[in-house]
């Protein structure tokens, strides 16, 4: 769907050549900014809400099951990140 919704956007067709954006640096910086405006990460992102930008994401890892181990993982990225630039323990929702 993001591919559809980001060709469709950009006046590419990325649904069926995906890998362009895989290969074509300036048309991975267009879709990036796409999803970030067309997913209103604004928000949850300015807000420090490391989980509502990885249900936004990555939704299937906040409902438990298989993908909950990927959740942690990106946590423990996401507080290690943090570490390095002195923010100190994330203090909105860092889990979903």
């Amino acid at each position: 769907c993001n591919y559809k919704g980001a060709g469709d956007a950009l006046q590419v067709d990325l649904l069926n050549n995906p890998e362009q954006v895989a290969t074509n640096q300036a048309l991975a910086w267009k879709v990036g900014v796409w999803f970030y405006t067309d997913k209103q990460m604004s928000a949850p992102c300015q807000a420090g809400d490391f989980a509502a930008s990885t249900r936004i994401i990555n939704s299937g890892e906040c409902g438990g099951g298989a993908l909950s181990d990927r959740q942690a993982q990106r946590v423990e990225k996401y507080k290690k990140i943090r570490g390095c630039f002195g923010l100190g323990e994330p203090s909105t929702n860092p889990t979903c």
